[in-house]
């Protein structure tokens, strides 16, 4: 950061130097130029005045070291007849020079005449006299582009020097700047916001931190769920197994009595048929979690579902005398089969297990509102108000005692939960202990 805006500073420092130094060094040359000019044509005034009141004595008694131009005097065919500087016998006729030919048509004439090997230039002024003679002078100064680039050597100075005191002023501004920022929590960036610019990328902070720490809290809800599921699977599958064991190693050593091994047999065919719906149950909800390929999503009657499953459960419902009664209709939506048919029928297969003998269990399926919708209820036992928020976990059980004898798993109400979350259902519950329950299952589509 440091450097970058030394580097930056350092660039637009020196532009604006060298443009304001091109722009005052030529406006400065210019009127210096033209100053210069003026200066030459008033001494020339001034000379010619000279010699029209003294004559030729004039230019060798006053003028010589007076003055810092060269003047040389010529004749009205051109030959040089005065020069300040050389002999004038040595010299050209001056007849083909601009300012000359100028002079005796106008009166007066000028030129700038540049030399590439000295880098100078020379201003010229004639103006003809009274008697046809004419009079010239001249002064050499240096070149724009000579003035330039000597002036340019104090620029670089200049320039070397406001360069190092920039140094000294960045790396003070820069650790000014910089001090507050350092000072920002990480974890509450928006506490003490030092910089009014720098809010909106806190806030972006602020909420990646916020997102963060939400992950970091569900992986670790989610690893504890991890610990706990494999503790309950390992719990509940090691009953079955040992009941099926214990059970098996009696017939095998003859400690069973011949008319009781057919009570043996059937206790292991339902320790059996249990271990197998667990192993089913657990197999569905990794499903679930993974949301694998299976889960794909395709037209589905729910009615047709409910049919299904009430045929399903109806001999189930018979051995206890329930009156399992089904109203409702055809109703599309798009889902996966085979997971909203197995919330229905876990649901249902809940109101039948924990309903008494001759009891009754009400199931609808059809829609609500326009809505594809399902509801059982039924006079069971209920489920304690303290108790219905846990009820979708996993091996959560109500009565665990009861729901062994009647050979549930604890699974297939988080199988429901799990399917509602992925069909964007709401699920609804009211209960009261002694009384019944009824669940009802909205789906968020409209076809």
């Amino acid at each position: 950061m440091k450097h970058k805006i030394f580097s930056h500073t350092s660039l637009l420092i020196i532009l604006s130097v060298i443009l304001t130094f091109l722009a005052a060094g030529t406006v400065m040359y210019n009127r210096y130029d033209i100053y210069m000019k003026q200066g030459v044509r008033d001494e020339a005034a001034y000379i010619k005045t000279g010699l029209e009141e003294d004559g030729d004595v004039f230019l060798s008694d006053r003028v010589g070291d007076a003055t810092s131009s060269r003047i040389t005097l010529l004749g009205k065919d051109g030959q040089v007849l005065f020069d300040s500087i050389e002999n004038p016998k040595e010299m050209e006729n001056h007849s083909n020079r601009p300012e000359f030919i100028e002079a005796e048509k106008q009166g007066s004439g000028e030129m700038v005449r540049y030399s590439d090997t000295l880098s100078k230039q020379t201003f010229y002024y004639a103006v003809k006299l009274k008697d046809d003679q004419v009079l010239r002078v001249a002064r050499t100064t240096d070149s724009l582009l000579v003035t330039m680039l000597t002036s340019f050597l104090l620029l670089g100075g200049l320039v070397c020097v406001i360069l190092v005191i920039e140094l000294f002023l960045v790396q003070k501004q820069t650790r000014k700047l910089i001090e507050p920022i350092n000072r920002i929590d990480l974890e509450h960036p928006l506490e003490h916001v030092c910089y009014e610019e720098l809010r909106p990328l806190l806030f972006r902070l602020d909420q990646q931190n916020r997102q963060i720490q939400k992950q970091l809290e569900d992986l670790k809800n989610a690893e504890s769920a991890r610990k706990e599921f494999t503790a309950n699977v390992s719990h509940e599958l090691k009953t079955p197994l040992m009941s099926i064991s214990g059970y098996a190693e009696l017939m095998m050593n003859g400690m069973v009595p011949p008319d009781k091994m057919q009570d043996f047999s059937g206790r292991i065919f339902h320790e059996s048929e249990r271990l197998s719906n667990l192993v089913a149950d657990i197999i569905q909800l990794s499903r679930l979690d993974e949301k694998n390929g299976e889960t794909m999503f395709e037209q589905v009657d729910i009615g047709e579902l409910g049919e299904d499953v009430i045929n399903n459960l109806q001999n189930r419902a018979a051995k206890k005398k329930i009156n399992l009664e089904y109203t409702g209709g055809p109703a599309q939506m798009q889902g996966v089969r085979h997971v909203l048919y197995e919330m229905f029928y876990n649901i249902t297969d809940n109101a039948i297990r924990y309903t008494p003998d001759g009891g009754d269990v009400k199931v609808f399926v059809g829609k609500l509102n326009g809505k594809p919708y399902f509801r059982v209820e039924d006079n069971g036992i209920g489920i304690p108000e303290s108790e219905q928020q846990r009820i979708f976990e996993r091996f959560y059980r109500v009565d665990k005692s009861h729901s062994r004898e009647t050979g549930g798993t604890g699974l297939g109400l988080s199988i429901v939960k799990h399917g509602a979350v992925l069909h964007h259902a709401k699920i609804l519950l009211d209960s009261e202990p002694g009384k019944g329950t009824k669940m009802e299952i909205l789906f968020d589509q409209t076809k």
